[in-house]
C-alpha cells in the first residue's frame, strides 16, 4: 500500500486533468492513473525519510507494505502519524510531478510537450505547492514535538522557495 493514492490528485489545488477513477470512460484515465501511481512510488521513500528520519521511515515503509484493508488489527500510532502526512506528501508528489510534466526526454534531448494548449513555465504553481506542502510540513513537526515520535526531519522539508530565485 502507499501512503496516498491518485484521489488526491482528482480535484482541487492539485488537481491533474484528466486524473479521475479508472472506471471512468476516458480513455486518457489509466495512463494519467498509472503516471502519477509511479510518481508517488518513487518518491514515497525519500518523503518519509525526509520528513521521519531513516528509522522510522523504515518503519511506517514496513507498515505500509504488510497493510491489509481487510484486517481489523491496524497500528493506531502508524496510522495517525501517516494521516498527518499525507496532505503534505500529496503536494511532494504534485511538486515533482509538475517540475517534469511539460517536458517529454526524446533521443535528442529534452523538449517540450506538444499540446493544442500553450506550455507554461510550471515555476510559479511549483512554488505555490512547495510552500504550502512546507506549512503543512511545519504543522507536522509541531505536532510531532508533542508526540512520542522521534522525527528527524530535513530542514528543506521546512524551507519555503521563491519563484523568482531571489
Amino acid at each position: 500500500m502507499n501512503l496516498i493514492d491518485c484521489s488526491y490528485f482528482y480535484a482541487g489545488p492539485l488537481q491533474i486533468e484528466n486524473a479521475r477513477p479508472t472506471d471512468d470512460l476516458d480513455n486518457n484515465a489509466c495512463a494519467v492513473q498509472e503516471c502519477v501511481t509511479a510518481y508517488i512510488v518513487r518518491y514515497q521513500d525519500e518523503f518519509l525519510r525526509k520528513m521521519l528520519g531513516k528509522t522510522l521511515a523504515s518503519q511506517v515503509s514496513e507498515y505500509l507494505a504488510g497493510f491489509d484493508e481487510y484486517a481489523w488489527d491496524t497500528d493506531d500510532r502508524i496510522e495517525e502519524l501517516c494521516s498527518r502526512l499525507r496532505p503534505s506528501f500529496a503536494h511532494y508528489v504534485y511538486y515533482k510531478l509538475a517540475g517534469d510534466a511539460n517536458q517529454n526526454m526524446t533521443v535528442t534531448g529534452l523538449v517540450l510537450l506538444k499540446s493544442a494548449n500553450l506550455p507554461q513555465s510550471p515555476r510559479q504553481r511549483t512554488a505555490r505547492v512547495w510552500n504550502d506542502m512546507v506549512k503543512l510540513n511545519r504543522d507536522f513537526v509541531e505536532w510531532a514535538k508533542g508526540s512520542d515520535f522521534e522525527v528527524f526531519y530535513s530542514v528543506e522539508m521546512t524551507q519555503p522557495v521563491n519563484p523568482l530565485n531571489l
